[in-house]
């Protein structure tokens, strides 16, 4: 792409986000045709979401997949910090008119690691950690279609996130064992008891994390203190009525009791 299509695409997107729009795909002048395509629209997101006072807070990512004909993708987008919510009521945008989330572990960086010619090992990374979070990924498309859209358009997009609500703590050695989690949700008005079991689509929370640092270390973006990481959700998309007030209990490792107030 050239850069004044990278510049124009990212623009559209930011555009959508402040403007809180459902609409249908980018123009095709401003589709991504590649992951490197995919990857410069949502840098260039990032630089203007600063220039707007909006910076990176986090991110979200999986190990790599293989999706649209595509081999060894990268799963990775920025979380920004204006979407970052630790108080209840949460705001959140509907999507098809439900709140959607999805139950994760958020790990948390006490200190910076700053992008260098050699890899991060696994232990450099757990040491730079200062614990983890129950979390949940507040989730919406901003395509009115998502189905059509290309994963590199969406990925462009920061892969359907629209912010994180951080829950209680917990230690990096409890979320590092988290493999499956049963929830058990609740809540009031007219929201039954059920159950779900939960299990990391990598086995572990922290393998999509050591993924992350290097690929992001590859490609000279630092760790900040304070960023949080989330790795995938336990249980899929968890769809809830608007102003319910709601308990997920996350097994031993505790729970969150949000309502969401719609944006």
């Amino acid at each position: 792409m050239q850069s004044t299509d990278i510049q124009a695409a990212a623009q559209a997107l930011i555009n959508r986000r402040q403007n809180k729009q459902v609409t249908g795909p980018l123009a095709p002048e401003l589709r991504p045709a590649t992951v490197e395509d995919a990857l410069a629209i949502q840098q260039q997101l990032i630089v203007k979401m600063a220039q707007a006072g909006d910076s990176v807070a986090g991110w979200k990512c999986a190990l790599p997949i293989e999706v649209d004909g595509l081999k060894d993708v990268p799963v990775i987008a920025p979380i920004f910090r204006n979407s970052v919510f630790t108080d209840s009521p949460c705001p959140i945008q509907l999507d098809q008119g439900v709140c959607k989330i999805e139950p994760e572990i958020a790990f948390r960086f006490a200190r910076d690691l700053p992008h260098r010619p050699e890899p991060y090992s696994e232990q450099e990374i757990v040491a730079a950690l200062s614990g983890a979070h129950l979390a949940l990924e507040l989730i919406l498309s901003r395509y009115l279609d998502p189905d059509s859209v290309s994963y590199l358009e969406h990925l462009a997009d920061c892969l359907f996130n629209q912010g994180l609500f951080v829950g209680p703590e917990i230690t990096v050695e409890q979320a590092s064992s988290a493999s499956e989690i049963s929830f058990v949700l609740t809540g009031s008005p007219a929201l039954s008891e059920s159950r779900i079991d939960g299990k990391h689509p990598s086995v572990y929370p922290q393998l999509p994390l050591f993924w992350l640092v290097n690929y992001l270390n590859q490609r000279g973006i630092d760790i900040k203190a304070g960023q949080l990481v989330i790795t995938s959700s336990y249980a899929g998309v968890i769809e809830l009525a608007p102003e319910v007030t709601f308990r997920l209990q996350y097994e031993k490792y505790g729970e969150i009791g949000l309502r969401f107030e719609i944006d």
